[in-house]
């Protein structure tokens, strides 16, 4: 053993760590990553049975299905006996930071998805929408041209960024924790490539994985070509902010942990910041379609 490897060792840090030294938090990504085999098999069937097809009230619960159960509920019983209280928990913090998160980007962000990178939505028996009123395309004919967001779309997109968040998360403190004894530039040029890697990824992911025949009727893009490659570098822009922020979230074993009110508000400050760049984009590049 080296003498780096040692003290890496006797602290607590041996290099190359998949999970938080955080027990609480190693616990919540090792739970989280549990839900992807569930998640995927969750929207599987849904789209194969043709459940898109329902009206509001279907609609809203199977995507409330999707989420809370498993990624509420579940790790509530399973750790209420941690000795860790619910709210201080990181399994809860990480719900609260992407229902928060999720709910400003996709009250305000899909307007951009819908104007700039020509997402779009038709559930022909919903008719209950949720977003913004003056970004986007008007509201006078938004409805026409499936350019409204319907509320299950908040619960769906939550359950997706807990897939994301998790997954990234682990792979950026697995690539950060191999390289201790690098010089600090080149630690901090791995970093910076690591959460651009990690975030063009979901980003192009999403897009070629979810829009698949069984709910293209539902979901899809004006330009799916355009979408998959400049979109992407559009739709990375969220995960670039969003990514670094969730690591810090309880990270250090004995390092601060952050309150349920400060992981609501450190979620909303990034959503605002992805809706300036988000906008920059639209300035600087324009509609992809």
């Amino acid at each position: 053993m080296t003498t780096a490897t040692a003290s890496a060792a006797s602290s607590g840090r041996i290099p190359g760590y998949w999970f938080s030294q955080n027990p609480d938090k190693a616990w919540g990504e090792k739970f989280f990553l549990s839900f992807l085999p569930v998640f995927l098999v969750f929207n599987g069937v849904v789209q194969q049975m043709g459940w898109l097809d329902t009206g509001n009230f279907w609609n809203i619960t199977q995507n409330f299905l999707m989420w809370v159960p498993y990624c509420l509920l579940l790790p509530w019983w399973l750790r209420r006996n941690s000795g860790v209280p619910a709210t201080q928990s990181y399994w809860f913090k990480f719900n609260v930071y992407m229902a928060v998160y999720v709910f400003w980007c996709t009250y305000f962000h899909t307007e951009y998805f819908f104007s700039v990178l020509g997402i779009r939505y038709r559930f022909p028996e919903v008719t209950l929408y949720f977003d913004s009123a003056l970004l986007g395309p008007a509201e006078a004919t938004a409805r026409e041209t499936f350019q409204k967001v319907p509320p299950s779309m908040y619960l769906n997109a939550i359950a997706f960024f807990v897939v994301y968040h998790t997954c990234s998360v682990v792979i950026m403190r697995r690539v950060r924790s191999l390289t201790p004894n690098a010089s600090p530039l080149l630690r901090k040029l791995l970093w910076c490539l690591t959460v651009a890697v990690t975030a063009f990824f979901f980003a192009w992911a999403e897009t070629f994985f979810y829009v698949t025949e069984g709910i293209k009727q539902h979901v899809w893009y004006v330009d799916m070509t355009r979408m998959l490659s400049i979109g992407s570098v559009c739709y990375m822009l969220y995960f670039l902010v969003s990514f670094p922020n969730v690591y810090r979230l309880d990270e250090e074993a004995g390092g601060e942990r952050w309150s349920v009110y400060r992981a609501a508000m450190e979620a909303s400050a990034v959503s605002m910041v992805i809706l300036f760049l988000l906008d920059l984009f639209a300035w600087v590049y324009g509609p992809i379609v």
